[in-house]
């Protein structure tokens, strides 16, 4: 309704009341005023609730944007992780490919130079019957589960091992054999010793899996006291352990040192002190030249431990 018939109306209505002359103007101007001023007020409202419903859709299509743009950037990622993946194997194919051709090449030349002992049969038709190295874990079980195959069948020299493993090992063992040069590559000591250290199956590496070993959930006793033995066991023969009292001074050393600082350790076992005398000139030769810096660590220790180490030293 415009302003004029607002005019009109209310002086209709006015006159009607019984009001006149100024009385009725003003009346007339406050009415008009007032319908005026809420028109102006409903109108602002409304503008605001056009403003704010265009800017939710702004918004909605701004977050719809982004997550377009994510699942885009999601895509190339995968895209881009799939054909590092794909490249990766295609390139251990092709190393694994090469060293195959060096191996029959070798074996090649290992016929021509026999001495008439008769031809030895090759690695490309005597391959072994052991599948490929699947648990990482028990790579030194693998390991001599190969060589006790080679030994048997006496079909590589010594000096073809390495080649002749590279050709059952997969995954993050191949990565590895790969990874080392080529005069590295053709040691099998060499790469055994690799694979052994990597995988926690040297000495060290079985000295901490059976300090460390622990039940899994719904396992009984029987089989978590066997692969805790065959750590300890392990442990034992890589130390060169043959005597009671080997194994006396090997517990007792490890509960000891347990207790103590970490340089302290560090710098005993990187003297690799094979006896108890021998451990306590160390461990004299350390805290003789640090007086003021104890050998224990700084937070409490069990008592047993520290009788341990007493004991031992």
């Amino acid at each position: 309704m415009s302003e004029l018939d607002l005019y009109a109306k209310y002086l209709d209505l006015g006159v009607r009341l019984g009001r006149s002359g100024e009385d009725l103007a003003t009346w007339v101007e406050n009415k008009v005023r007032q319908d005026m001023e809420r028109s102006d007020r409903q109108i602002e409202r409304e503008r605001k609730r056009e403003e704010m419903e265009l800017q939710k859709q702004r918004e909605e299509m701004e977050l719809q944007r982004q997550r377009e743009e994510r699942e885009m950037q999601n895509q190339r990622e995968e895209r881009e992780m799939r054909n590092q993946k794909e490249e990766s194997r295609r390139q251990l194919e092709l190393r694994r490919l090469e060293l195959e051709a060096e191996t029959k090449k070798l074996e090649l030349g290992s016929r021509n130079n026999a001495d008439g002992a008769g031809p030895r049969q090759s690695y490309s038709t005597q391959r072994p019957s052991i599948p490929p190295l699947n648990d990482p874990s028990q790579v030194d079980l693998y390991l001599e589960r190969f060589e006790r195959h080679a030994t048997t069948f006496g079909c590589w020299h010594g000096s073809e091992w390495a080649s002749c493993l590279s050709n059952v090992l997969q995954d993050e063992a191949l990565s590895i054999f790969l990874s080392l040069s080529p005069a590295e590559g053709a040691d099998y000591q060499a790469v055994k010793r690799v694979l052994l250290r990597r995988f926690g199956c040297d000495r060290n590496g079985f000295r901490s899996k059976f300090l460390s070993v622990k039940p899994q959930d719904a396992e009984d006793f029987g089989t978590y006291i066997n692969p805790a033995k065959r750590y300890f066991d392990r442990w034992v023969e890589l130390s060169g352990v043959t005597t009671l009292e080997g194994l006396s001074y090997l517990v007792c050393s490890e509960i000891a040192l347990q207790a103590c600082d970490e340089d302290f350790v560090a710098y005993v076992k990187d003297r690799s002190p094979s006896d108890k005398v021998s451990l306590k000139t160390v461990a004299s030769a350390y805290i003789d030249a640090r007086p003021n810096k104890s050998f224990r660590k700084k937070h409490s220790v069990s008592f047993s431990a520290i009788s341990s180490f007493d004991t031992c030293c």
